[in-house]
């Protein structure tokens, strides 16, 4: 039962299974599903993400069944129907706009999730009031969501901690500079916190891109709060209390 399962997943170039389908493969019965899912999963062969859904490891993965190019695959059937879509690190290299390789596949959404461990990457979930915008790719015969490279943008100034902190947002909103739909951006930022649009501004001004003239900010908020609350400059024209130092967010360029 065993090699037939293997072999009909083989040859159907499965990745991510369910129990249901698994048995419906094979005709099984619920109690022989799960039977020879347990065994599989003890000879590696799948890898459980959660209660009957798993990764198939085909043989090519290798004696110890890790795999790791389908951790994204792995999201539309790990989420269902629960809004989401992966943001942040996986996200920014899927867009080629960090050189980090994420082992982490963070995936925004608006239910309470704990985080899980497989594939030789950790999933994250980080939960949120309300959902951006994404848009889908096939990654390995799977529709994915991604946030768009918009809501990207505006998702790592919201939570520069996710993804890197402001240096990596800085680097991000350069190399997307030729590809963002400047509209979108704005409507976006129109209708983030008052914090994110000041950081967009200050570091849109600082690359040298265009970017609507602020309003006279009240108070102060922090450049980047994922870094230490130590002040080595003030932005009158944004209302930063500046933590990072612009060497410090252009730093890349000198690579």
């Amino acid at each position: 039962m065993e090699l037939q399962a293997l072999f009909a997943l083989e040859e159907s170039g499965a990745r991510v299974v369910t129990l249901a389908e698994l048995r419906s493969k094979l005709r099984l019965s619920r109690k022989q599903g799960w039977d020879l899912a347990s065994r599989l999963v003890r000879k590696k062969r799948l890898i459980r993400l959660k209660r009957g859904i798993y990764l198939f490891a085909p043989m090519k993965a290798g004696p110890r069944g890790l795999w790791t190019e389908n951790a994204l695959a792995a999201v539309p059937k790990l989420m269902g129907k629960k809004a989401h879509y992966v943001g942040f690190w996986a996200c920014l290299s899927h867009y080629g706009l960090t050189e980090q390789v994420p082992l982490t596949v963070q995936i925004v959404t608006t239910f309470r999730q704990r985080p899980l461990k497989a594939l030789q990457a950790r999933f994250e979930f980080i939960e949120v009031r309300h959902l951006g915008e994404w848009m889908e790719e096939e990654i390995g015969g799977e529709r994915v969501r991604f946030a768009t490279v918009e809501q990207l943008i505006i998702d790592c100034l919201t939570l520069p901690e996710k993804s890197g902190g402001m240096k990596e947002a800085c680097k991000a909103l350069w190399g997307a500079r030729k590809i963002i739909d400047r509209k979108k951006l704005e409507a976006l930022a129109a209708r983030s916190k008052d914090a994110v649009r000041r950081r967009l501004g200050y570091l849109c001004e600082l690359l040298g891109v265009h970017w609507p003239k602020p309003k006279k900010p009240v108070g102060w908020r922090w450049l980047d709060p994922s870094a230490p609350k130590k002040l080595l400059a003030k932005s009158a024209r944004w209302g930063l209390l500046l933590n990072v130092s612009e060497r410090e967010l252009l730093e890349w360029r000198e690579h």
